[in-house]
């Protein structure tokens, strides 16, 4: 097994951080994205057929988002705890 070394642990480490900051970034973009489309679901007339199609359709992208969010979170920790590893 190759031992890499100190430079290509602080490029690799380095690389990890960004991604934590691009994940961390994801994540409130959905959250951002998840509470948006309550606010607007909220704002519909649900009288009309159309509308409710929308809604269906409003409420099963919603529930995504909110699966998205979770992987996000977990992606996000994988690499803190690859960042440990490398770190210690």
């Amino acid at each position: 097994m190759m031992i890499p070394s100190a430079s290509a642990s602080r490029d690799f480490l380095a690389t990890l951080t960004s991604i934590q900051w691009q994940l961390d970034d994801a994540a409130e973009r959905i959250a951002t994205a998840a509470g948006r489309s309550v606010r607007l679901a909220e704002q519909t007339d649900w009288r009309t057929d159309a509308a409710t199609v929308f809604r269906t359709g409003a409420d099963r992208w919603r529930r995504d988002v909110a699966t998205l969010s979770t992987a996000v979170q977990l992606a996000r920790d994988d690499v803190e705890r690859a960042c440990r590893r490398i770190g210690s």
